[in-house]
């Protein structure tokens, strides 16, 4: 039987979904949460009237634009995602359908608020690219240079990640790098865009 879908959200400040992937838990312990999200696994973007993504945007450029929320899928690659209780980063080991391993991504953002179903938290714009050998780089390093907010808590997270990338420690050793799943695509439940207590 093919488990009830669970909702990984990231939200704008003033509160609106900014985007939804539908995944399937793979795991909850003294780790994290592990979840799967499999090449089709469907998923919600913010666009303009006309399609356009905006993920790329400043968000303040995107705050004041009219946009909506537009349904797609994943496409390219199939993900799992670790979410470590209380941090504010996770990490997600990707393959190609042929099963090629690319490397780790480490998005830092705010510690996951779970609610039954799925967790949202907020972007914190600078990122982490690992690569298959462990050799790493920072992304969007420009764009988090102008964004609001204190950066220093933000680069310190990823500099304690990079810590364990160098050391070759958890989630950046051999774990899960030969993982799959037949679990296939994860479908976008009705509730997906429920505010977090009207689905208790």
């Amino acid at each position: 039987m093919t488990p009830e879908p669970f909702v990984r959200r990231f939200l704008h400040p003033d509160g609106r979904i900014a985007a939804a992937q539908s995944t399937f838990v793979v795991s909850d312990d003294d780790r994290g949460l592990l979840l799967f999200s499999d090449v089709g696994s469907a998923l919600m973007r913010r666009t303009d009237l006309f399609g356009t993504s905006t993920r790329d945007l400043p968000i303040a450029e995107e705050l004041a634009m009219v946009t909506m929320l537009t349904p797609g899928v994943r496409e390219n690659l199939k993900s799992l995602l670790l979410l470590p209780a209380g941090a504010a980063h996770s990490v997600s080991w990707n393959w190609l359908p042929d099963g090629s391993f690319t490397g780790w991504y480490v998005n830092l953002e705010t510690p996951a608020r779970r609610w039954p179903g799925g967790v949202d938290c907020r972007d914190q714009v600078l990122d982490l690219v690992v690569a298959p050998d462990r050799s790493w780089g920072w992304k969007d390093e420009d764009d988090f240079a102008q964004s609001d907010g204190d950066p220093a808590p933000i680069r310190a997270e990823g500099e304690q990640v990079i810590k364990l990338v160098e050391a070759g420690e958890f989630p950046f050793d051999d774990t899960f790098l030969h993982f799959s799943s037949d679990l296939g695509p994860a479908p976008l439940p009705s509730w997906w865009d429920l505010p977090a207590p009207a689905r208790a």
